[in-house]
Protein backbone atom coordinates (compact mmCIF):
# COMPACT_ATOMS: atom_id res chain seq x y z
CA UNK A 1 0.00 0.00 0.00
CA UNK A 2 2.77 2.44 1.01
CA UNK A 3 4.76 1.74 -2.17
CA UNK A 4 1.68 2.09 -4.37
CA UNK A 5 0.87 5.49 -2.85
CA UNK A 6 4.51 6.63 -3.12
CA UNK A 7 4.64 5.79 -6.83
CA UNK A 8 1.25 7.34 -7.60
CA UNK A 9 1.94 10.63 -5.78
CA UNK A 10 5.64 11.01 -6.51
CA UNK A 11 5.94 13.47 -3.59
CA UNK A 12 6.24 13.36 0.20
CA UNK A 13 3.14 12.29 2.11
CA UNK A 14 2.04 11.62 5.69
CA UNK A 15 0.02 8.63 6.91
CA UNK A 16 -2.65 8.99 9.57
CA UNK A 17 -2.91 5.80 11.69
CA UNK A 18 -6.22 5.23 13.49
CA UNK A 19 -7.66 2.45 15.63
CA UNK A 20 -10.34 0.47 13.77
CA UNK A 21 -13.14 0.43 16.32
CA UNK A 22 -15.46 -2.56 16.08
CA UNK A 23 -18.94 -1.05 16.32
CA UNK A 24 -21.80 0.15 14.14
CA UNK A 25 -20.98 2.69 11.44
CA UNK A 26 -22.84 5.97 11.78
CA UNK A 27 -23.13 9.12 9.70
CA UNK A 28 -24.06 12.37 11.48
CA UNK A 29 -25.21 15.48 9.61
CA UNK A 30 -24.90 18.92 11.20
CA UNK A 31 -26.44 22.16 9.94
CA UNK A 32 -25.62 25.51 11.54
CA UNK A 33 -23.96 23.69 14.44
CA UNK A 34 -26.93 21.44 15.28
CA UNK A 35 -27.32 17.67 14.84
CA UNK A 36 -30.12 17.19 12.30
CA UNK A 37 -29.74 13.56 11.22
CA UNK A 38 -28.05 10.32 12.27
CA UNK A 39 -28.10 7.37 9.87
CA UNK A 40 -26.53 3.91 10.25
CA UNK A 41 -24.39 3.14 7.26
CA UNK A 42 -25.78 -0.41 6.96
CA UNK A 43 -24.48 -2.33 4.00
CA UNK A 44 -23.27 0.80 2.23
CA UNK A 45 -26.59 1.17 0.42
CA UNK A 46 -29.40 2.45 2.60
CA UNK A 47 -29.07 2.99 6.34
CA UNK A 48 -31.66 3.40 9.10
CA UNK A 49 -32.50 6.82 10.51
CA UNK A 50 -31.66 6.52 14.21
CA UNK A 51 -31.54 10.24 15.09
CA UNK A 52 -33.73 10.00 18.22
CA UNK A 53 -31.67 7.15 19.67
CA UNK A 54 -28.33 8.77 18.83
CA UNK A 55 -29.40 11.92 20.68
CA UNK A 56 -29.27 9.86 23.91
CA UNK A 57 -25.53 9.12 23.46
CA UNK A 58 -23.59 11.50 25.68
CA UNK A 59 -20.42 11.57 23.56
CA UNK A 60 -22.34 12.92 20.53
CA UNK A 61 -22.89 16.70 20.74
CA UNK A 62 -26.37 17.98 19.86
CA UNK A 63 -25.03 21.54 19.52
CA UNK A 64 -21.41 22.29 18.58
CA UNK A 65 -18.93 24.49 20.47
CA UNK A 66 -16.95 27.29 18.83
CA UNK A 67 -17.78 28.93 15.51
CA UNK A 68 -15.28 27.79 12.87
CA UNK A 69 -17.26 24.72 11.75
CA UNK A 70 -18.78 24.59 8.21
CA UNK A 71 -22.46 25.59 8.01
CA UNK A 72 -23.28 22.08 6.75
CA UNK A 73 -21.15 18.94 7.01
CA UNK A 74 -21.18 15.20 7.65
CA UNK A 75 -19.00 13.37 10.15
CA UNK A 76 -18.67 9.56 10.24
CA UNK A 77 -17.69 7.23 13.02
CA UNK A 78 -18.54 4.16 15.07
CA UNK A 79 -21.16 3.68 17.77
CA UNK A 80 -19.72 1.33 20.38
CA UNK A 81 -20.78 -0.53 23.47
CA UNK A 82 -17.90 -0.56 26.00
CA UNK A 83 -16.79 -4.03 27.19
CA UNK A 84 -17.92 -3.31 30.76
CA UNK A 85 -21.47 -2.38 29.70
CA UNK A 86 -21.61 -5.31 27.27
CA UNK A 87 -20.60 -7.87 29.90
CA UNK A 88 -23.12 -6.45 32.39
CA UNK A 89 -25.90 -6.59 29.76
CA UNK A 90 -25.08 -10.23 28.93
CA UNK A 91 -25.07 -11.13 32.65
CA UNK A 92 -28.59 -9.69 32.92
CA UNK A 93 -29.68 -11.59 29.78
CA UNK A 94 -28.19 -14.82 31.15
CA UNK A 95 -30.10 -14.36 34.43
CA UNK A 96 -33.33 -14.02 32.42
CA UNK A 97 -32.27 -17.00 30.24
CA UNK A 98 -32.42 -14.87 27.09
CA UNK A 99 -30.03 -15.39 24.13
CA UNK A 100 -26.76 -13.51 24.71
CA UNK A 101 -25.33 -10.90 22.35
CA UNK A 102 -22.42 -12.45 20.44
CA UNK A 103 -20.21 -9.34 20.65
CA UNK A 104 -20.31 -5.61 21.48
CA UNK A 105 -20.84 -4.73 17.80
CA UNK A 106 -24.09 -6.74 17.63
CA UNK A 107 -25.16 -5.30 20.97
CA UNK A 108 -24.58 -1.71 19.79
CA UNK A 109 -26.37 -2.37 16.50
CA UNK A 110 -29.34 -4.04 18.23
CA UNK A 111 -29.58 -1.23 20.78
CA UNK A 112 -29.68 1.48 18.08
CA UNK A 113 -32.66 -0.25 16.43
CA UNK A 114 -34.78 -0.23 19.60
CA UNK A 115 -38.02 1.77 19.55
CA UNK A 116 -37.59 2.94 23.15
CA UNK A 117 -34.98 5.72 23.45
CA UNK A 118 -34.90 5.51 27.25
CA UNK A 119 -33.61 1.90 27.04
CA UNK A 120 -30.99 3.10 24.52
CA UNK A 121 -29.91 5.81 26.98
CA UNK A 122 -29.58 3.25 29.80
CA UNK A 123 -27.16 1.14 27.73
CA UNK A 124 -24.44 3.82 27.82
CA UNK A 125 -23.35 3.62 24.20
CA UNK A 126 -20.24 5.54 23.19
CA UNK A 127 -19.07 6.99 19.86
CA UNK A 128 -15.73 7.73 18.21
CA UNK A 129 -15.79 9.94 15.11
CA UNK A 130 -13.08 9.55 12.48
CA UNK A 131 -13.94 11.19 9.15
CA UNK A 132 -15.13 14.69 8.27
CA UNK A 133 -16.82 15.36 4.91
CA UNK A 134 -18.08 18.58 3.37
CA UNK A 135 -17.05 21.80 1.64
CA UNK A 136 -15.07 24.51 3.44
CA UNK A 137 -13.41 22.15 5.93
CA UNK A 138 -10.97 24.06 8.18
CA UNK A 139 -7.76 22.28 7.05
CA UNK A 140 -6.26 20.29 4.15
CA UNK A 141 -5.05 17.59 6.57
CA UNK A 142 -7.38 14.78 7.69
CA UNK A 143 -5.61 14.60 11.08
CA UNK A 144 -5.81 18.38 11.54
CA UNK A 145 -9.55 18.37 10.71
CA UNK A 146 -10.12 15.74 13.41
CA UNK A 147 -8.28 17.91 15.95
CA UNK A 148 -10.59 20.82 15.02
CA UNK A 149 -13.65 18.53 15.31
CA UNK A 150 -12.53 17.64 18.85
CA UNK A 151 -12.71 21.36 19.73
CA UNK A 152 -16.31 21.45 18.44
CA UNK A 153 -17.24 18.75 20.98
CA UNK A 154 -16.77 15.47 19.07
CA UNK A 155 -15.10 12.48 20.71
CA UNK A 156 -12.02 11.85 18.60
CA UNK A 157 -9.67 9.01 19.52
CA UNK A 158 -6.53 10.37 21.17
CA UNK A 159 -4.69 7.24 19.99
CA UNK A 160 -4.65 8.51 16.38
CA UNK A 161 -1.13 9.26 15.20
CA UNK A 162 0.29 11.10 12.18
CA UNK A 163 3.33 9.26 10.78
CA UNK A 164 6.06 10.58 8.47
CA UNK A 165 7.76 7.22 7.75
CA UNK A 166 6.90 3.57 7.19
CA UNK A 167 8.91 2.69 10.34
CA UNK A 168 6.59 4.87 12.44
CA UNK A 169 3.55 3.13 10.90
CA UNK A 170 4.91 -0.33 11.83
CA UNK A 171 5.75 0.93 15.32
CA UNK A 172 2.11 2.01 15.78
CA UNK A 173 0.74 -1.31 14.44
CA UNK A 174 3.04 -3.47 16.59
CA UNK A 175 2.30 -1.44 19.73
CA UNK A 176 -1.49 -1.69 19.43
CA UNK A 177 -1.47 -5.32 18.31
CA UNK A 178 -0.40 -6.07 21.90
CA UNK A 179 -1.97 -3.20 23.87
CA UNK A 180 -5.48 -3.28 22.35
CA UNK A 181 -6.64 -5.84 24.90
CA UNK A 182 -6.36 -3.12 27.57
CA UNK A 183 -8.75 -0.75 25.77
CA UNK A 184 -12.29 -0.25 27.16
CA UNK A 185 -13.89 -0.89 23.75
CA UNK A 186 -13.52 -3.53 21.01
CA UNK A 187 -11.06 -2.91 18.17
CA UNK A 188 -10.28 -5.22 15.27
CA UNK A 189 -7.48 -3.47 13.43
CA UNK A 190 -5.88 -0.23 12.31
CA UNK A 191 -6.84 2.07 9.42
CA UNK A 192 -4.08 3.86 7.50
CA UNK A 193 -5.03 6.99 5.53
CA UNK A 194 -3.04 9.43 3.42
CA UNK A 195 -3.35 12.60 5.50
CA UNK A 196 -3.57 15.33 2.84
CA UNK A 197 -7.08 15.82 1.38
CA UNK A 198 -5.49 17.16 -1.82
CA UNK A 199 -3.43 13.97 -2.16
CA UNK A 200 -6.50 11.85 -1.31
CA UNK A 201 -8.33 13.54 -4.20
CA UNK A 202 -5.42 12.88 -6.57
CA UNK A 203 -5.31 9.19 -5.62
CA UNK A 204 -9.10 8.77 -6.02
CA UNK A 205 -11.08 5.53 -5.67
CA UNK A 206 -11.23 2.04 -7.14
CA UNK A 207 -14.67 0.52 -7.79
CA UNK A 208 -14.71 -0.77 -4.19
CA UNK A 209 -12.63 1.49 -1.97
CA UNK A 210 -10.41 4.59 -1.71
CA UNK A 211 -6.85 4.27 -3.02
CA UNK A 212 -5.70 6.51 -0.15
CA UNK A 213 -6.75 4.21 2.72
CA UNK A 214 -6.28 0.61 3.81
CA UNK A 215 -7.36 -1.43 6.83
CA UNK A 216 -4.95 -3.70 8.68
CA UNK A 217 -6.79 -6.46 10.58
CA UNK A 218 -5.39 -7.80 13.84
CA UNK A 219 -4.90 -11.55 14.14
CA UNK A 220 -7.39 -13.17 16.51
CA UNK A 221 -5.74 -13.86 19.85
CA UNK A 222 -5.34 -17.55 20.69
CA UNK A 223 -4.33 -19.64 23.69
CA UNK A 224 -3.49 -23.29 24.36
CA UNK A 225 -5.41 -25.22 27.02
CA UNK A 226 -6.70 -28.71 27.90
CA UNK A 227 -10.03 -30.18 26.75
CA UNK A 228 -11.69 -31.85 29.77
CA UNK A 229 -15.08 -32.87 28.40
CA UNK A 230 -17.76 -32.02 25.83
CA UNK A 231 -21.32 -31.21 26.91
CA UNK A 232 -24.36 -30.49 24.74
CA UNK A 233 -26.92 -27.69 24.89
CA UNK A 234 -30.39 -27.85 23.36
CA UNK A 235 -31.74 -24.53 22.10
CA UNK A 236 -35.35 -23.39 21.91
CA UNK A 237 -35.51 -24.51 18.23
CA UNK A 238 -34.23 -27.99 19.16
CA UNK A 239 -30.76 -27.35 17.68
CA UNK A 240 -28.06 -29.19 19.63
CA UNK A 241 -24.74 -27.37 20.17
CA UNK A 242 -21.60 -29.09 21.47
CA UNK A 243 -19.63 -27.10 24.08
CA UNK A 244 -16.01 -27.81 24.99
CA UNK A 245 -15.26 -27.59 28.73
CA UNK A 246 -11.65 -26.46 29.21
CA UNK A 247 -8.99 -25.74 31.81
CA UNK A 248 -9.40 -22.01 32.57
CA UNK A 249 -7.18 -19.82 30.37
CA UNK A 250 -6.79 -16.04 29.92
CA UNK A 251 -7.81 -14.77 26.47
CA UNK A 252 -8.51 -11.19 25.27
CA UNK A 253 -8.81 -9.92 28.81
CA UNK A 254 -11.30 -12.57 30.02
CA UNK A 255 -11.04 -16.01 31.65
CA UNK A 256 -12.23 -18.70 29.23
CA UNK A 257 -13.51 -22.07 30.49
CA UNK A 258 -15.81 -23.05 27.62
CA UNK A 259 -15.71 -22.85 23.83
CA UNK A 260 -18.20 -23.62 21.09
CA UNK A 261 -17.62 -26.64 18.86
CA UNK A 262 -20.56 -25.62 16.61
CA UNK A 263 -21.55 -28.99 15.08
CA UNK A 264 -20.65 -32.63 14.34
CA UNK A 265 -18.59 -31.76 11.23
CA UNK A 266 -16.31 -29.44 13.22
CA UNK A 267 -15.75 -32.14 15.88
CA UNK A 268 -14.94 -34.72 13.19
CA UNK A 269 -12.60 -32.33 11.36
CA UNK A 270 -10.62 -31.52 14.51
CA UNK A 271 -10.23 -35.23 15.45
CA UNK A 272 -10.69 -34.35 19.13
CA UNK A 273 -9.86 -36.60 22.07
CA UNK A 274 -10.57 -35.91 25.76
CA UNK A 275 -7.40 -34.53 27.38
CA UNK A 276 -6.10 -32.98 24.13
CA UNK A 277 -4.28 -29.64 24.27
CA UNK A 278 -6.39 -27.39 22.04
CA UNK A 279 -6.00 -23.92 20.52
CA UNK A 280 -8.78 -21.53 21.52
CA UNK A 281 -9.47 -18.32 19.60
CA UNK A 282 -11.69 -15.36 20.26
CA UNK A 283 -12.38 -13.59 16.99
CA UNK A 284 -15.19 -11.06 16.83
CA UNK A 285 -17.39 -13.31 18.96
CA UNK A 286 -17.73 -13.31 22.72
CA UNK A 287 -17.98 -17.14 22.70
CA UNK A 288 -14.51 -18.54 21.91
CA UNK A 289 -14.00 -21.39 19.48
CA UNK A 290 -11.51 -24.25 19.16
CA UNK A 291 -9.44 -23.87 16.00
CA UNK A 292 -6.95 -26.72 16.30
CA UNK A 293 -5.27 -29.47 18.33
CA UNK A 294 -1.62 -29.67 19.40
CA UNK A 295 -1.16 -33.30 18.35
CA UNK A 296 2.52 -33.27 19.38
CA UNK A 297 1.39 -32.82 23.00
CA UNK A 298 -0.55 -36.11 22.96
CA UNK A 299 0.85 -38.86 25.18
CA UNK A 300 0.67 -42.59 24.41
CA UNK A 301 -2.37 -42.62 26.74
CA UNK A 302 -4.70 -41.07 24.17
CA UNK A 303 -8.03 -40.01 25.66
CA UNK A 304 -11.43 -41.09 24.42
CA UNK A 305 -12.32 -39.83 20.93
CA UNK A 306 -15.05 -37.19 20.95
CA UNK A 307 -18.07 -38.32 18.91
CA UNK A 308 -21.24 -36.31 18.45
CA UNK A 309 -24.15 -37.70 20.50
CA UNK A 310 -27.01 -39.58 18.84
CA UNK A 311 -29.73 -38.84 21.42
CA UNK A 312 -31.05 -35.61 22.93
CA UNK A 313 -29.34 -34.92 26.29
CA UNK A 314 -32.59 -33.39 27.63
CA UNK A 315 -35.28 -35.90 26.63
CA UNK A 316 -33.47 -38.88 25.08
CA UNK A 317 -35.11 -38.62 21.62
CA UNK A 318 -33.02 -39.73 18.63
CA UNK A 319 -31.47 -36.67 16.98
CA UNK A 320 -32.07 -35.87 13.32
CA UNK A 321 -30.07 -33.88 10.79
CA UNK A 322 -31.86 -32.21 7.88
CA UNK A 323 -30.26 -32.39 4.45
CA UNK A 324 -28.02 -29.40 3.76
CA UNK A 325 -27.92 -28.36 7.46
CA UNK A 326 -24.86 -28.52 9.72
CA UNK A 327 -26.82 -28.79 12.98
CA UNK A 328 -28.49 -31.80 14.59
CA UNK A 329 -31.99 -31.30 16.00
CA UNK A 330 -34.16 -32.93 18.64
CA UNK A 331 -37.50 -33.65 16.88
CA UNK A 332 -39.45 -33.89 20.16
CA UNK A 333 -41.02 -30.40 20.05
CA UNK A 334 -43.84 -31.20 22.47
CA UNK A 335 -41.96 -32.86 25.36
CA UNK A 336 -38.34 -31.62 25.23
CA UNK A 337 -37.97 -29.13 28.16
CA UNK A 338 -35.83 -26.38 26.47
CA UNK A 339 -38.15 -26.39 23.43
CA UNK A 340 -41.29 -26.16 25.58
CA UNK A 341 -39.71 -23.32 27.56
CA UNK A 342 -38.74 -21.54 24.33
CA UNK A 343 -42.32 -21.66 23.06
CA UNK A 344 -43.78 -20.37 26.34
CA UNK A 345 -41.42 -17.38 26.27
Amino acid sequence: FYERVRKALNEDFEICCEMKYDGTSISLTYEDGKLVRAVTRGDGEKGDDVTDNVKTIRSIPLVLHGDNYPSSFEIRGEILMPWEVFEELNREKEAREEPLFANPRNAASGTLKLQNSSIVASRKLDAYLYYLLGDNLPCDGHYENLQEAAKWGFKISDLTRKCQTLEEVFEFINHWDVERKNLPVATDGIVLKVNSLRQQKNLGFTAKSPRWAIAYKFQAERALTRLNMVTYQVGRTGAVTPVANLDAVQLSGTIVKRASLHNADIIEGLDLHIGDMVYVEKGGEIIPKITGVDKDARSFMLGEKVRFITNCPECGSKLIRYEGEAAHYCPNETACPPQIKGRIE
